[in-house]
């Protein structure tokens, strides 16, 4: 008896099929495949020939291989010509060949990707069914009644046929559109970008294909390894689109959130109001890197673009350009230049070890933790060793340095000098980096205290590179802190269009309503950061001051405890407990939290402004502006930022309160920014 499917393949995907055709024959589907997936032309056997004559089905397994195999290309054209049906199986996205494209122009494909062979066999077996091959779940009998073949079942041997039938079918489907009621979409003929089983039909309103969000890639291969590669080649992506003018790029923090998601791509792009998608995969062995790659239009489901690239570690610079480049063409539409594209990835490393242990420390950054920092600084600092030209290490230890001086890791002067030293060498390498000029900012506002010349380099920035979300977010800090409320919650929700799953965005906005007594919002925008972001600090922070203020000690008592589970020595969650405690009329144990941290003081450095913040939360008003002053002089983070702090309220107007902002010279630029 003779098989009814016949499995034309390359022989480097053998594996993969193998795969495949065990799960086909465990459904009861009969399989004729090459076992050695012949490749040398002498050996294109008699036996091959007779096995396409008498199958019913030809499932050719469509990889950046097989497109590349004489031999697949054969067993394509003799099916053709024979009139079988031709069933493409894609095993990776992948573009077709000119040698292909006549055999299936207007032919639906299935996808059966790594990592997805669990429900991909399902699409396959179904597919299978509806052209007449018997599987356990069902059998040709049982499929639907068909009068007309499917545009997938076309059998075509003539191409003036050929034209004839693609013609009628688009007479039919014009006619049946006029006559549909609009409730259901008519089956049109597909084609290999686009997906049956997940087409939807497109809203009245088209998404703009200029919004895009990366969705994270996925790991293929051991769980838990080469996880900072994967990121950081999405992170990577992200980075440099956002510097193409023209696109609007969903920042990195809301994308993650659909990392394992099992949302459509429709569903994803009305939540985040993006017209275009890229998804992925990524496999690495030893030195072998593998990326899979396809681009989504949210608006229909289908696919706009699709491609693998196989190659050394070395190649991940060329393929991320290569991707880019691909992106920009089918949504921009503008083409770029070797050179813009080279300055995109200008800060890269050819070590791929370097490119690990940054990777790495970023991911590390994210947890907002000292001991993370601490772990992230020394992995920067390694990266630095094995490529000491690598500019974006350099930038992430900028970035770490700045860092650690808010989380009371290094004094403030050694802090800022470490971030300086590496974000001037950071900007040495690779001029076309935004992010040591927003750092620049922080310095103007920390420590140096030029307001004039912070809010100068801000505008400038602003105009420069509008959709950044890392920009608007420190904007919208400054214009938080510095009073200038109206113009923080224009900039925060600005950035939140481009990122509204990024936690800071949303604390930023809690802090602002906070100030400005409008502690509903205050609350729902606390809780949304908390949701994205359960052990962020600053937001622990601020929902201790709205849950004591309406009494509910327990909850916030219990959520603190638990932060400090997890971050033992973070002082901030420390003095949000002991405020809590002494506002629950627990003043013992709020005394004690406090001995801690001055304890501590005498052999780390534990931020000023935080024993500023729990001397005048317990009352001690004198107690609280020595330390404030002492913030100042020290150039502590949390100095500029207390001006507008809430727990400040009651000595905001005394003398010795606003002497000391005077002394800074940055008095009447706080005064001013709070009205407006």
């Amino acid at each position: 008896m003779a098989e009814e499917v016949f499995i034309s393949y390359g022989s480097a995907d053998r594996e993969r099929i193998q795969d495949l055709v065990s799960r086909m024959r465990q459904a009861g589907v009969t399989v004729w495949i090459d076992e050695a997936g012949i490749e040398g032309a002498a050996m294109w056997s008699e036996e091959i020939v007779g096995a396409i004559n008498q199958c019913k089905v030809l499932i050719l397994a469509i990889s950046s291989n097989s497109t590349k195999s004489k031999n697949v290309v054969r067993e394509l054209a003799l099916a053709s010509e024979e009139e079988k049906t031709i069933l493409p199986v894609f095993i990776e996205p992948t573009e077709i060949p000119e040698s292909m494209k006549y055999q299936l122009a207007g032919i639906q494909r299935v996808e059966y990707f790594a990592g997805n062979e669990e429900e991909a066999i399902g699409s396959v077996l179904r597919s299978l069914s509806r052209l007449g091959i018997t599987t356990k779940d069902g059998n040709a009998d049982q499929a639907p009644k068909q009068t007309a073949p499917k545009p997938n079942q076309i059998k075509v041997k003539n191409p003036a046929i050929a034209i004839a039938a693609v013609a009628m079918i688009a007479l039919l489907a014009i006619v049946f559109l006029l006559k549909s009621s609009g409730d259901q979409p008519p089956n049109a003929p597909g084609d290999l970008t686009a997906k049956p089983e997940t087409a939807a039909k497109a809203p009245a309103n088209p998404l703009d294909k200029n919004r895009i969000v990366l969705l994270p890639f996925k790991n293929i291969g051991t769980p838990g390894e080469n996880d900072h590669i994967v990121e950081g080649i999405v992170d990577d992506l992200n980075t440099m689109l956002t510097n193409v003018e023209g696109l609007r790029v969903i920042g990195s923090a809301s994308a993650k959130t659909y990392r394992n998601s099992d949302k459509t791509p429709a569903e994803i792009g009305k939540e985040l109001n993006a017209g275009t998608l890229l998804q992925g995969s990524i496999q690495k062995t030893d030195s072998d890197l593998k990326i899979n790659v396809r681009l989504i239009d949210t608006t229909t489901s289908e696919n706009i673009w699709a491609n693998s690239f196989s190659g050394s570690e070395n190649d991940r610079s060329k393929f991320q350009q290569e991707i880019i480049q691909s992106i920009v063409n089918k949504t921009k539409g503008t083409i770029l230049n070797q050179s813009e594209l080279s300055s995109l990835s200008q800060g890269d490393t050819k070590s791929a070890e370097a490119y690990k242990l940054l990777k790495e420390g970023v991911d590390l950054l994210k947890g907002h933790s000292r001991e993370g920092t601490q772990r992230a600084i020394d992995l920067m600092l390694k990266a630095i060793k094995l490529d000491s030209n690598y500019s974006n290490a350099h930038m992430g230890l900028a970035r770490a340095y700045q860092l650690s001086s808010s989380l009371s890791l290094h004094e403030p002067t050694t802090a800022f000098n470490l971030s300086k030293k590496h974000g001037r060498k950071a900007l040495e390498i690779n001029p076309n980096l935004p992010g040591f000029e927003i750092i620049k900012i922080t310095f103007s506002q920390d420590g140096q205290r030029d307001p004039e010349e912070m809010m100068n380099r801000l505008n400038l920035l602003l105009k420069k590179y509008p959709n950044n979300s890392d920009l608007l977010r420190e904007a919208g800090d400054i214009y938080s802190f510095s009073g200038r409320n109206q113009k923080a919650i224009e900039t925060l929700h600005q950035g939140l269009k481009l990122d509204p799953k990024n936690a800071w965005f949303h604390q930023y906005l809690a802090y602002t309503h906070l100030i400005t007594r409008n502690k509903k919002l205050a609350e729902h925008h606390n809780s949304e950061a908390l949701k994205l972001k359960p052990n962020f600090q600053f937001a622990l922070h601020i929902r201790s001051l709205i849950l004591s203020s309406d009494n509910r000690f327990d909850e916030i008592e219990s959520e603190l405890l638990k932060a400090i589970q997890d971050d033992a020595q973070n002082p901030v969650t420390i003095m949000s407990l002991g405020i809590v405690y002494w506002r629950s009329g627990q003043k013992e144990k709020s005394y004690k939290l406090l001995a801690e941290l001055l304890d501590r003081r005498n052999f780390e450095y534990i931020k000023s402004g935080i024993l500023a913040r729990f001397y005048i939360a317990i009352g001690e008003k004198k107690k609280s502006l020595k330390w404030l002053q002492q913030s100042s002089k020290e150039s502590d983070t949390d100095f500029v930022d207390l001006f507008h702090w809430p727990l400040f309220d009651e000595v905001r107007a005394d003398p010795d309160f606003i002497k000391i902002y005077k002394d800074a010279g940055i008095y009447e630029h706080y005064t001013t920014g709070s009205s407006k």
